[in-house]
């Protein structure tokens, strides 16, 4: 047994609690549900802060589920918080969310049709220029960067991630939070680079055995996805290769960094 694995075990009080990760993962769909339909009883005039309304909604839907399922939220091997020797992990992670907010883009090369139709059908449920417009607001500015990737990655690899990691190891936690991350997002666009994203994190937090190693790779990542989108995209121009290009040398590098300075010696995935 790994030590990644043993030292999860305290966090769990039953043995044998098959599928819960996919349990938990049903009563968040369940809220998501509920909470869309409570939406359509608030009178919101201005599609803008419709879509506001929206993204608020997904993060106190997050809250009340970390809440409901605290109890898997582990304090040890899981969930921990930093040492001061940990710090230099977050330096790698930081240099990681810059390399994967660059570096995904070459699935959108790849996947250029699949992209395209994505585009078009998000653009027949919401406007796309309305959802810039609130992203540049503060309200918009404050989830992208903070309360969004924050609560999500408590609750998909704080607590999914290590109920899945208990049942049957790291390859599959480290896929099936991934997976359950990127189908949250309920879009074709947003599923590809969320299921590349949430393959790293969940590497990341396998290597460090830290999840908010997690939260500071999501969090820089959407951080410099805005900067790069309202500033940098200005002297990029269309040199979209030499991004993709830029990002995968800067994710590789962060990675083997984080690699040869992980906490946990012996694990693997």
């Amino acid at each position: 047994m790994s030590k990644g694995k043993s030292r999860l075990e305290g966090c769990f009080h039953e043995k044998g609690e098959e599928e819960m990760e996919l349990v938990i993962w049903v009563v968040y769909l369940t809220i998501t549900v509920i909470g869309g339909g409570l939406m359509l009883l608030i009178p919101v005039s201005d599609p803008i802060w419709g879509i506001g309304l929206s993204v608020y909604r997904q993060v106190c839907t997050s809250i009340l589920c970390i809440y409901i399922f605290r109890q898997y939220l582990c304090k040890t091997g899981g969930v921990r918080a930093f040492h001061k020797k940990e710090l230099k992990c977050c330096i790698w992670a930081i240099v990681i969310g810059v390399g994967i907010c660059l570096g995904h883009r070459i699935f959108f090369l790849i996947f250029k049709d699949f992209v395209e139709r994505s585009f078009h059908d998000i653009e027949a449920v919401v406007s796309l220029q309305d959802q810039e417009i609130f992203f540049a607001t503060v309200p918009g500015i404050l989830y992208i960067t903070l309360l969004g990737p924050v609560t999500e990655e408590i609750f998909f690899r704080g607590i999914i991630f290590p109920v899945a990691r208990q049942r049957r190891g790291n390859l599959y936690a480290i896929m099936i939070s991934s997976l359950l991350f990127a189908v949250m997002h309920f879009n074709g666009i947003q599923f590809i680079s969320a299921l590349f994203m949430g393959v790293i994190i969940g590497c990341a937090v396998v290597l460090t055995d830290n999840v908010y190693i997690g939260v500071v790779i999501h969090v820089v990542n959407n951080a410099f996805s805005f900067f790069n989108a309202s500033f940098l995209n200005k002297f990029w121009g269309s040199m979209g290769f030499v991004q993709i290009a830029v990002g995968i040398i800067i994710l590789l590098f962060g990675s083997l960094m984080l690699w040869r300075g992980r906490e946990i010696q012996g694990q693997r995935l």
